[in-house]
């Protein structure tokens, strides 16, 4: 019984574990931070401005309030890989933060002094219009903060955490301020926690300046959202995952409607039963985020994908097959355990199986289609509601995933290459000193200057005295470290060479040879002084550098020379 009970609790520590690893990286924990709080702001405004809309021009009112909000939050969405890779990722969401307070700030004057519902509109739709592109910002910084790919999909998991506790918590605070005859505090509240996110986004510090806009080489270039599409032509997974993307967006759109329909008409459980039923997709979601720790290592993310998204429709078919209170609710809380596991593999296929020049403009392309998505699930739930009636409509909408899934897992599904920098290579980077401190986007540059060498046992890999033309990470093999023909220590993989010469433009001051035959990857001056370049990584650098520096008759731990 023990045994059992520890093999259930395994898998909760390992996710309490990592997400504490990833909440430890303080660029990790600002984006966290600032999502979950500009998410219960956004949820609380948006509560807010229903009541109002409703209680001035009725249900048309409130129905034109969304439709205003979302087109032009459409279209700005679209924009962010433009405006990532123009301007600093920590100013634009800084400068977002500032502009969704003073419209929120405005929209309270307006609803104090009772102004008018087109101007509460028009600011309505600059707040949903200037928060719409944070999302895949944040999407696209978050490899340039992360170090690891187990860190990576911790932090996507504790961003649908954060996402969760906002969307509560927002709600109630502007419930009560609604239900105190306050709704013009609970618009101002909204707007003093907008600027709490530029407050938090603005002490954002990344370790190269490439990072702040995702990790590009170059900004400003042109409209990305076409770029994103003709990167999603060159790879295939993003591609077929956006596929994914849309059709489980557009089901979801059809849910919120055939939940109301089911709670009421075919599982009895009146209007209260509308609250429970996304309540439990709410719990689902919760233990979603164990099983999604288990995606950090990239053969798994396309098969948790197609798994999550089967998951995600069958259940809603079970509602209609099945109509009762208990399985209705089993049925979401499974739905909410798949769209947690969905969300994460999704973002960190779009964040590791893309260069760091394609993946805002594909996170951009990402928003265009979840608009489309939305917008056809809204439009198609009538329309079956109508041919089908209630329970039909419910085995139809839950049908379509599990086909996509099918058909995505067919195309995709034995994809030897889902990452842009793989395991292998990213774990012995990893093991490279001087390298430990870098987020992945500098990884992936710095793999883009690798090439492969070899060396037979007894060939110097450097001589002391000679100018300093490479720095050598050790791949397999062993090879020996010797200053004026005295032996110092002998390394293995994941040790690295030659950095001395590199950062003081000096000669060697080693000699490294070749024990064994050794597999090496070489990098050349400019990739290696750009890669250490960042604070962090620099730090660790000289220090590494300092010790070998000073290395006497005793054999230096430090696992790097030359």
């Amino acid at each position: 019984m023990l045994s059992r009970m520890s093999r259930l609790s395994r898998p909760l520590r390992s996710a309490v574990d990592a997400l504490r690893e990833a909440m430890a990286n303080d660029g990790i924990r600002r984006l966290e931070l600032a999502w979950m709080i500009g998410i219960g702001a956004d949820m609380a405004l948006t509560v807010v401005l229903l009541v109002v809309a409703y209680a001035r021009g009725g249900v048309v009112a409130a129905g034109l309030l969304g439709a205003v909000r979302m087109v032009p939050a459409v279209v700005s969405a679209m924009l962010a890989g433009t405006i990532v890779e123009r301007f600093r990722g920590e100013r634009i969401l800084a400068v977002i933060g500032l502009a969704r307070a003073a419209s929120a700030g405005g929209c309270a004057v307006l609803i104090a002094v009772n102004g008018p519902l087109p101007a509460l509109f028009a600011l309505a739709a600059i707040a949903a219009a200037a928060g719409a592109p944070v999302r895949p910002i944040q999407a696209t910084l978050m490899p340039a903060v992360a170090r690891s790919p187990h860190e990576l999909v911790a932090a996507n998991t504790a961003w649908s955490t954060g996402e969760g506790i906002g969307g509560l918590v927002g709600p109630f605070i502007a419930g009560l301020f609604v239900a105190v005859g306050a709704p013009a505090l609970g618009a101002a509240s909204a707007g003093m926690a907008f600027l709490g996110t530029a407050w938090v986004v603005a002490g954002l510090r990344f370790e190269q300046a490439a990072d702040a806009t995702g990790g590009t080489r170059h900004a400003g270039g042109g409209l990305r959202l076409l770029e994103g599409l003709r990167a999603l032509r060159r790879r295939a997974v993003p591609r077929w995952t956006m596929v994914g993307v849309f059709a489980q967006v557009m089901t979801r759109g059809l849910l919120t409607p055939l939940a109301v329909v089911a709670a009421i008409e075919l599982l009895g459980m009146g209007d209260a039963g509308v609250g429970l039923l996304n309540g439990a997709l709410g719990i689902g979601g919760l233990f979603g985020a164990i099983f999604a720790m288990s995606l950090a290592r990239s053969d798994r993310l396309i098969r948790a994908q197609a798994t999550s998204l089967a998951y995600w429709g069958a259940p809603i078919a079970v509602i209609g097959l099945l109509p009762f209170p208990a399985v209705g609710l089993a049925a979401m809380v499974v739905i909410g355990v798949a769209n947690a596991v969905f969300d994460v593999a999704i973002f960190t296929i779009f964040q590791r199986g893309t260069s760091n020049d394609e993946r805002a403009p594909i996170f951009s392309v990402f928003e265009g289609v979840a608009g489309l998505g939305a917008v056809a699930g809204s439009l198609l739930a009538p329309v079956l509601l109508a041919a089908f009636g209630a329970r039909g409509a419910l085995a139809v909408s839950g049908a379509i995933l599990p086909i996509v899934a099918l058909i995505i897992y067919g195309r995709v599904g034995r994809a030897d290459r889902v990452v842009v920098v793989d395991e292998q290579l990213l774990q012995l980077l990893r093991e490279v000193s001087v390298f430990s401190e870098l987020p992945l986007t500098a990884i992936e540059r710095l793999a883009d200057g690798l090439v492969p060498v070899a060396f037979a046992a007894g060939e110097v890999v450097m001589r002391q005295g000679e100018p300093g033309d490479r720095f050598v990470v050790i791949e397999s093999g062993e090879v020996d470290v010797a200053v004026d023909g005295r032996h110092l220590q002998r390394l293995g993989r994941g040790a690295g060479v030659g950095e001395i010469a590199l950062l003081r433009r000096s000669a060697r001051t080693a000699t490294v040879t070749a024990v064994t035959d050794v597999t090496a990857l070489s990098v050349d001056p400019g990739t290696f002084l750009a890669a250490v370049s960042g604070p962090a990584a620099a730090a660790v650098t000289e220090r590494i550098a300092a010790a070998n520096l000073g290395r006497g008759a005793t054999p230096s731990p430090t696992p790097a020379a030359g």
